[in-house]
């Protein structure tokens, strides 16, 4: 055993909740210590956020340098080459990783290597490369994030059969693309691949794509997926999958009523959610209490075990970046001493396909259970300036507001830059704005965000720019 070494905070896991609970720490004056057995930064930086949207950033460049007539722009035969954007993806991956590590560093926070187990409420055990070392701490925050659910029979190869991350690494561009899972991971990679010309297929098991959205934005993003060339297979199961002879795969789809249609492709995503990663640190066999396979926490993000927090996906919230960051910093400012409790009423939900969706608070459907009278108005991104000239008119904003009341308590866009203008209508969820506060807020021209208000003229049966 090494020396032992006391700290006020010891932080298992370098993911968003973990790495920030750990620099917002020190600058808060506690001696930290950092626990990471991979690379800083977790999935969001390493094999999911980051990279997926660097790639996406990649096929839009491609995509509007071959729709450059519409400009009056001639630029000639349009081409990419895969590898190429496969490059830059990294580049800004190992940019941002050296990013977060310079950030540890300075902040004094002492990081670890290694894999860190529980021993007791203020011990953890951690095997490190040349041994083990075990470290003390009054506080521990447990941020360990969450690996990629197996199907059986479905298990990645690394080569043919591959999970989210494996699909990150890949050298050439897939030839027939199949993808099991039509939840958020799912489709943004089939709106990837779509972009470069792959013959994408989804197959999910439920009646529709990104089940847990809005059912509008749903049925819209379906539309659009297949306008691109994605085949989309709702309320079907991937049975079996055979190897066959020339490499290529053969998925057996059971279809809604019971029969069997092989889809031939030459790579299988599978991305059918996450679990959280639980069992390699400890917590159960210390006592900490467990609920649907995540740790359960107050609004605190205390545990059942005095002195032991946790935050991020390893929870039972949504498995989101920055809900893992706002609870990351509601579990520091409570361990130093300054209430503070998680508030999940406005968080944001983004997806990155083509268009954009992204929504917030009560979607329609559950606004209505919820409350009865609600009422919504909507306005068309074809009436916004703005839109036209970037091209990209397709898609509406949604505003769900309470009858009674006129407060807004939720919103659904899909449209370009539909996740960066959700922000404005996070704040008015929070803070129970009400249409006439949107109305009256004036957003810039010409801008997308006028369909902001634009939306609330509508709610307010004002309309100016649509019927």
């Amino acid at each position: 055993m090494n020396n032992q070494t006391l700290y006020d905070i010891a932080v298992i896991g370098g993911g968003p909740g973990g790495y920030s609970a750990a620099i917002l720490s020190s600058r808060m004056g506690a001696k930290v210590a950092l626990i990471e057995r991979d690379s800083l930064g977790g999935t969001c930086l390493n094999a999911g956020c980051i990279p997926t949207k660097a790639l996406l950033k990649c096929t839009e460049v491609y995509t509007s340098a071959a729709d450059s007539d519409l400009y009056g722009v001639s630029i000639g035969n349009v081409s990419f080459d895969f590898r190429k954007i496969m490059s830059f993806k990294n580049r800004i991956m190992n940019q941002l990783v050296r990013g977060v590590s310079y950030l540890v560093k300075a902040n004094n926070i002492e990081l670890i290597s290694g894999e860190g187990k529980l021993i007791d409420a203020n011990t953890i055990m951690v095997k490190t490369e040349e041994g083990y070392k075990e470290i003390h701490a009054k506080n521990i925050i447990l941020a360990t994030g969450a690996k990629e659910v197996v199907i059986t029979g479905f298990e990645p190869d690394g080569e043919k059969i591959l999970n989210s991350t494996q699909m990150l690494s890949l050298r050439e561009l897939p030839r027939k693309l199949a993808i099991i899972g039509g939840g958020v991971i799912g489709v943004e990679f089939a709106s990837i691949f779509a972009r470069l010309g792959v013959n994408v297929t989804i197959i999910e098991l439920t009646d529709r794509l990104i089940p847990m959205e809005d059912e509008e934005l749903s049925g819209n993003l379906q539309g659009s997926l297949e306008e691109q060339g994605v085949c989309i297979y709702t309320k079907s199961r991937a049975h079996n999958v055979i190897k066959q002879s020339n490499g290529d795969l053969c998925v057996q789809i059971e279809l809604p009523d019971g029969n069997l249609h092989p889809l031939e492709c030459s790579n299988l995503l599978v991305c059918v959610g996450r679990k959280a990663l639980i069992d390699e640190t400890g917590a159960r066999e210390i006592g900490v209490r467990v609920k649907n396979g995540c740790i359960e926490t107050d609004a605190q993000m205390r545990t059942n075990i005095q002195g032991i927090y946790a935050v991020g996906d390893v929870t039972l919230s949504e498995q989101l970046a920055h809900v893992a960051y706002m609870e990351a910093r509601t579990a520091v400012f409570n361990i130093m001493d300054r209430a503070c409790s998680a508030d999940y009423s406005a968080i944001p939900h983004c997806i990155y396909t083509n268009p954009e969706l992204a929504s917030v608070g009560l979607a329609e459907t559950k606004a209505r259970q919820l409350y009865g009278k609600i009422k919504t108005a909507k306005f068309p991104f074809a009436g916004n300036g703005k839109a036209l000239i970037e091209g990209h008119g397709e898609g509406f904003i949604k505003l769900i507001i309470k009858e009674d009341s006129d407060e807004i308590i939720g919103a659904a866009i899909f449209g370009p830059k539909a996740t960066e203008l959700i922000s404005e209508l996070s704040l008015a969820v929070q803070k129970k704005m009400k249409v006439m506060d949107l109305i009256k807020t004036v957003h810039a021209h010409p801008t997308l965000s006028e369909v902001l208000g634009e939306a609330a003229l509508a709610a307010a049966e004002l309309n100016l720019h649509s019927m």
